[in-house]
């Protein structure tokens, strides 16, 4: 299986701090979030990556280059990072994994390994969403459930009261579920009015057509997305 890895975003948030370098690349418990994470990945069964780049491109790749010279890695640039969200970067990954599942990472997400055995352990057919159940507020992507315990709806303006949780921004997609996926990114994006959607809004359309989502419950494992100062230091406190 093939890992896709969004790393297009300036990280404007955590500035000063990512002036001169992208958040993957921000200092993390003896090396980077970015080589924990290719780490994880590999230890994990994930032999093909696909890096889907736009801010400080080169660095990355120099970057991956030097600290993974054998890795089996695919580069493919969002040209319109500034303008776009991560809808636009996952459809750029679509010709790189010709109609593989894969799995799906925000590549400024730090966590527990114990996530990634979870999420890999989970049936092959099953396209999966991690859940932290102890996470829920107006902010961030939230998830509703049928009764039969698949999602029923995922997103960030979905009701709390109504929510079990938070996704981490980490996801399974089978490959029976990659083609619709990313035929509803495509429908999306031949409007620049939604470039800016989250690639969530077309999980959430695609589940509504009758695709099966299920949550991964990771309540109590260590996980920290890094968008703000806080959220470094928090990530720092946790791993560092």
């Amino acid at each position: 299986m093939k890992a896709v890895i969004l790393l297009a975003g300036i990280g404007s948030r955590l500035h000063p701090l990512t002036l001169d370098r992208p958040k993957s690349l921000l200092p993390m418990a003896g090396s980077t979030t970015l080589h924990h994470m290719i780490s994880k990945l590999q230890r994990n069964g994930i032999t093909s990556f696909i890096v889907i780049c736009g801010h400080m491109q080169e660095m990355i790749e120099a970057y991956i280059g030097q600290a993974f010279p054998a890795l089996d890695v695919s580069f493919v640039r969002n040209e319109h990072y500034l303008e776009t969200n991560t809808g636009y970067s996952l459809l750029r990954a679509r010709a790189a994994l010709n109609g593989e599942g894969f799995v799906k990472l925000d590549g400024d997400v730090m966590f527990d390994e114990a996530i990634l055995q979870r999420l890999m352990a989970t049936p092959p057919a099953a396209s999966v969403v991690c859940v932290d159940h102890s996470m829920v507020n107006e902010e961030v992507i939230k998830v509703i459930c049928h009764a039969d315990g698949s999602i029923a709806r995922i997103g960030n303006r979905i009701a709390v009261d109504q929510a079990i949780g938070e996704s981490i921004g980490i996801e399974k997609i089978a490959a029976e579920a990659a083609p619709m996926l990313f035929d509803r990114l495509e429908a999306m994006m031949q409007s620049q009015a939604r470039w800016k959607d989250y690639y969530e809004v077309a999980y959430d359309e695609i589940i509504q057509t009758g695709l099966r989502f299920v949550p991964l419950d990771i309540t109590g494992l260590k996980w920290v997305e890094m968008d703000t100062h806080e959220d470094y230091q928090q990530a720092l406190h946790d791993f560092g």
